[in-house]
């Protein structure tokens, strides 16, 4: 009896820690997920803002500043893109490809059609986010950046998290089944008879 309502005290107890990680490491998993996205959708307005080049920076970058994007001396050389200009009939009329390497001219191809059948302004192809802007005159330009390491490191978190909440339910299971039974009280002895002369 004793044995029963430990092993139900501790499910309890661990399914509440259970839920209550679960739902912290999606919210960290999924928070992080989205600040990649929004980082990489900052650079894509700055580079349709600027002509597809990355401003001079100001000189007043900070790590701890904040959490968006942020143009510094190495940004050019670290953010890979590439800029495809589009008629209105979605044919391609020019592409610069001078700021990636991974990429060829076939593999673009097949990249922008891609992006096109989506029909959304900004989205994912595999690891490149891409944004969508119409022309003023006509057609629409697209510009692609490559967030390799930005979903690599997402995806990492994804995975420890997803370790820990198993080795959260080993745990679980360890002290449920092999926790020790409760200590017995000794039977007592009764005699064989009331001393009857």
């Amino acid at each position: 009896m004793i044995r029963t309502l430990r092993k139900k005290f501790i499910a309890i107890a661990m399914l509440s820690l259970l839920g209550t990680m679960t739902v912290l490491c999606a919210t960290i998993g999924i928070g992080n997920y989205c600040v990649a996205a929004s980082r990489a959708d900052k650079a894509i307005d700055i580079l349709y803002q600027n002509d597809g080049e990355f401003p001079v920076p100001d000189g007043n970058a900070s790590p701890s500043a904040h959490a968006g994007f942020q143009v510094t001396p190495e940004t050019p050389f670290e953010t890979r893109y590439f800029i495809a200009r589009l008629t209105a009939e979605d044919a391609v009329s020019a592409v610069d490809l001078e700021h990636i390497a991974a990429l060829d001219r076939q593999t673009v191809v097949s990249t922008i059609e891609q992006i096109v059948s989506k029909g959304t302004a900004k989205g994912y192809v595999g690891q490149y986010r891409f944004g969508r802007f119409e022309n003023k005159t006509s057609g629409y330009t697209l510009i692609v950046v490559d967030c390799f390491m930005q979903l690599q490191s997402a995806y990492a978190v994804f995975r420890v998290m997803a370790a820990g909440l198993c080795s959260a339910r080993g745990s679980y299971s360890f002290c449920c089944w092999y926790s020790p039974s409760a200590p017995r009280a000794p039977l007592r002895k009764t005699g064989s008879g009331s001393g009857n002369s």
